[in-house]
């Protein structure tokens, strides 16, 4: 089955398709917004992904075969026929591009919701209609800002306790702690590279292979040598379980005769998590200790946070399942004290939990892990499903489009969405601007098309795209870099 060639005219919504005749004669202009309207789940977001969409969407030239087809599938999707559609397609069509301007915040900006964080007009009076019709397709921007987000959260987590409990010279492991499995969650390839490379803004672990060349692609570095993305080499149950129950532990000595030095992860809850950190890590530790590099055991299945930590319901308090994994791998391998008070295991030896960690789960296992005096560095999660399947889709930050300005008869008039029976669908009015005061974000709306081009000036949305042509682009360095300095500066060091 052959792929459907992306038609730009026909990446819309079919109600769309007629909006053009629907506008009030006379009009010139059109003026909308985006912004992220709820703050049940996250607080804030990170605006991130509208450049990859206008790189591969928006900036992509209009032809008359495409108005063609938009005119084919139109009839025989609605059955409906319109000169002034046909007219205004076949215009488009001969201009041969988007006539928008997209002012944004710049991406990596870690803006609090209910603030506008981009908006679009037209820059041709003939094409006004062009603003409500790239929405669709535009309003998408809510998944990798979502997943941006998310990791963000996750990173600041982490910030938190490696400022508690780790040194200053492990900082940097900071940046693969959070480490993303969420290939095969993906709903489609295209929607497994947005999302990889939305996770990659916060951290560098990552197993979303085409998250790799999609940042290559689309947010290409400006720095040498930088890190896009990391991972090593890891087992998985299939390949543990084709050396037989019964000889589970050649599966462990195999991965350390495959790979002498480095990292390696060994998936180790096969079987029986507790024989394998108890017996086999005994059995195998000279060996581990030998290597040149590290073995990192994975448990993926139960309570995490009493597998990692310790059940406190177990009885006898001797036995593995009370212990958990931390205190078994430190009883074997070891650990030292650092500076902070706090124990950092073996340097041949680490843990990797990679099944159901949520926010609140990591948040959690990594308070425990204090209180039992280990650092956080001791640890590394893996997450794929949580990044990406947040409560509601899109209406986890209840993103939105809205036009909020319309020119008629050379008239400017501010419009606004004001449902009687859900108030918080209300939207703002007016031209806007976004305004900082320190670290304090505020939306000023309201405004006429005087009072918005005497205020430019100091507006944080700036111009990214311009009748087809991306204006302003941004490397994932200096995206990540923007979030580091806001959130957790110490990082850095």
């Amino acid at each position: 089955m052959k792929l459907i060639k992306r038609n730009p005219l026909l990446l819309t919504d079919v109600y769309k398709m007629g909006h053009m005749e629907q506008y009030v004669p006379g009009c010139t202009k059109v003026y909308s917004y985006l912004q992220a309207r709820k703050a049940n789940i996250f607080k804030k977001s990170v605006f991130f992904g509208l450049q990859y969409y206008m790189d591969e969407y928006l900036s992509k030239p209009i032809t008359k075969d495409d108005a063609i087809e938009f005119l084919d599938v139109k009839k025989k999707i609605t059955g409906t026929e319109s000169k002034e559609v046909e007219e205004q397609i076949f215009k488009l069509a001969k201009l041969g591009y988007w006539p928008i301007e997209i002012k944004a915040v710049e991406e990596g900006s870690i803006v609090p919701t209910n603030n506008v964080l981009m908006t679009m007009t037209n820059t041709n009076p003939d094409f006004y209609w062009t603003v409500g019709f790239v929405e669709s397709l535009l309003l998408k921007i809510w998944y990798p800002i979502t997943v941006a987000t998310c990791s963000m959260e996750y990173s600041k987590i982490v910030a938190k306790y490696f400022m508690d409990t780790v040194e200053e010279n492990l900082y940097y492991l900071s940046n693969f702690t959070v480490h993303d499995f969420g290939y095969r969650g993906d709903s489609s390839e295209e929607g497994a590279i947005i999302s990889g490379m939305a996770h990659l803004t916060s951290f560098n672990g990552s197993d979303t292979i085409p998250a790799y060349n999609g940042i290559l692609n689309y947010y290409g570095n400006n720095h040498q040598n930088t890190c896009i993305m990391s991972s090593i080499p890891a087992s998985e149950h299939s390949v543990m379980c084709s050396f037989g129950r019964n000889k589970e532990i050649d599966a462990y000595k195999h991965m350390l005769k495959l790979y002498p030095s480095g990292l390696v992860s060994i998936v180790s809850d096969t079987y029986n998590i507790w024989n394998v950190l108890t017996e086999f890590a005994k059995e195998l530790k000279n060996d581990i200790l030998n290597r040149d590099g590290k073995v990192v055991f994975r448990p993926d299945s139960g309570n995490p946070e009493y597998i990692i930590c310790g059940d406190p319901n177990e009885k006898d308090l001797n036995s593995p399942v009370a212990k958990g994994c931390l205190r078994l791998l430190d009883e074997i391998f070891g650990s030292s004290v650092n500076s902070k008070g706090f124990k950092q295991l073996n340097p041949k030896v680490g843990l990797i939990y990679g099944d159901g960690i949520t926010l609140d789960k990591y948040n959690s296992i990594l308070t425990k892990m204090k209180e039992m005096g280990y650092a956080a560095s001791n640890l590394v999660i893996g997450v794929g499903g949580l990044l990406r399947n947040h409560r509601g889709g899109r209406d986890a930050l209840g993103f939105a489009i809205k036009a909020t300005s319309v020119t008629v008869n050379g008239e400017n008039m501010a419009i606004m969405k004001d449902p009687i029976t859900d108030p918080s669908k209300k939207s703002h009015k007016g031209f806007m601007k976004l305004k900082a005061f320190g670290d304090q974000y505020t939306t000023i709306d309201g405004l006429n098309i005087d009072e918005y081009n005497s205020m430019f000036h100091d507006d944080l949305l700036t111009p990214v795209f311009r009748d087809g042509v991306i204006l302003k682009k941004y490397s994932l360095d200096t995206i990540r870099d923007k979030i580091k300095m806001e959130l957790y500066p110490f990082l850095n060091k």
